[in-house]
């Protein structure tokens, strides 16, 4: 390699140079340095042009709040040149891929939405936002965007009773159902910064329960224990039953029924100063938050008590089953979302207008509730009889009116084991009876 920095060389280059610039007279050499500047101009020009013209390519995947596994599917993404305001969109399919090809140099935005439906709020979500605002919970930059319902750019009370209104409600957020990131960048030929991929999430899934790819949360298994036997027009009282131990600080709670088959009138909750609606087929139960004091169920204990009516629509064969929507959520006193839930409640069915008898629970252990459908008015009584035919209590219920009716039967003092229930109405100079199979499990 030639080393231009030997003195004996250097000079020789010096003089050379030197003698080929005595041979041009002072125009002349003006001259000369005007195409030498012209050409290196040129040459620049054509250097820079070539670094404009040259492209990279932009893609990802859209991912549910950063999650891998929970790509979104039908997200538009749009890419925006904020220098000429320039747009182009990909719309993502299953795995949630995007992809811009030969995207030039230049200062850029990307962004994304969709019209999907949004899901996954659940009572955790506002309970995690108290904790955010009184200092005890940090949000990361995706759980902070989830958790700004109302769009100012901050998380506060009205962001926490947004989400509780849609809980209880379903009413929607300023915001809209979805919130993508909007990621800004520049494409240089140092390439630094471009973003491969973009992260989305439902309004108030502040938890991060949503499941896009199937467009829903699981749904709480509630088991079918026993049958309520009712006629078309018929009151009725159905219970949902917990099979854990529980204790709670808050609960959002969800019920599906088929509207058109059950009009509900009213809901109980063991806890103090809960919110119910009944719309759309559904029942939103709201109660607690993390500073309330814990309220506490055994296993097998009523969990919601609902009374209502069967509508006309109510026919022989026909079953009005309740469930229990994949957003309920009940919180522990450890600002913990309870997992494994497990209720139960009975099979509603039609049956016909005769003298019916029905317990929940069943089996039991203190006490059980005893559903009583007459009719024609009468006087009433309940006799509890051992397997062995021996009457163990008699309960006289009085003057019942024809329709429904609930007795509580105290089964304090009777031992473990099977016992016949057998309700007998006098109705004029007719006698109605009915009797069932009842079970005290301790």
């Amino acid at each position: 390699m030639l080393k231009i920095d030997q003195p004996e060389l250097k000079n020789k280059l010096n003089n050379k140079f030197y003698s080929s610039i005595k041979q041009f007279n002072p125009k002349q050499l003006n001259h000369a340095m005007k195409k030498i500047y012209s050409s290196l101009a040129l040459i620049l020009i054509t250097i820079l042009s070539v670094q404009t013209l040259k492209a990279d390519n932009i893609d990802g995947n859209v991912l549910y709040q950063g999650d891998a596994l929970r790509p979104i599917s039908n997200v538009i993404v749009v890419l925006q040149n904020v220098d000429n305001n320039t747009i182009e969109t990909y719309t993502t399919l299953g795995d949630g891929f995007f992809q811009f090809n030969n995207v030039p140099n230049g200062n850029y935005t990307l962004s994304g939405s969709t019209t999907l439906n949004s899901g996954g709020i659940t009572f955790l979500d506002p309970t995690l936002v108290f904790l955010h605002i009184i200092g005890f919970y940090e949000f990361t930059p995706l759980q902070k965007m989830a958790s700004d319902v109302d769009g100012n750019g901050s998380v506060t009370w009205t962001d926490y009773n947004l989400i509780i209104a849609n809980i209880l409600n379903g009413t929607p957020f300023p915001v809209g159902a979805w919130k993508f990131e909007t990621l800004s960048f520049t494409i240089s030929n140092l390439k630094d910064g471009v973003p491969h991929g973009l992260g989305g999430t439902s309004s108030g899934d502040v938890g991060g329960t949503f499941v896009p790819t199937v467009n829903n949360t699981p749904a709480i298994p509630l088991a079918q224990e026993g049958t309520l036997k009712v006629t078309a027009g018929e009151p009725f009282t159905t219970r949902i039953l917990t099979h854990n131990e529980l204790s709670i600080t808050g609960a959002g709670i969800i019920i599906n029924y088929p509207e058109e088959l059950l009009q509900i009138e009213s809901v109980e909750f063991k806890g103090a100063d809960y919110d119910y609606t009944i719309v759309g087929g559904q029942i939103r139960l709201v109660w607690g938050n993390p500073n309330t004091t814990p309220v506490n169920f055994s296993d097998g204990e009523t969990f919601i008590t609902i009374r209502g009516v069967t509508t006309s629509a109510f026919t022989q064969g026909m079953t009005a089953n309740i469930s229990l929507s994949g957003n309920t959520s009940l919180i522990n006193e450890s600002n913990k979302e309870i997992s494994d839930l497990k209720f139960a409640s009975p099979a509603i069915t039609y049956g016909n207008p005769e003298l019916r008898l029905s317990n929940y629970p069943n089996p039991f252990t203190s006490s059980t509730k005893l559903s009583i459908y007459t009719p024609q008015e009468g006087n009433t009584s309940i006799d509890v009889y051992s397997t062995s035919g021996q009457l163990v209590k008699t309960i006289s219920a009085g003057l019942l009116t024809a329709g429904s009716h609930e007795i509580t039967l105290d089964a304090t003092m009777m031992a473990k084991g099977y016992y016949i229930c057998k309700i007998r109405i006098q109705a004029g100079s007719s006698e109605l009876t009915n009797s069932i199979r009842i079970l005290k499990a301790e």
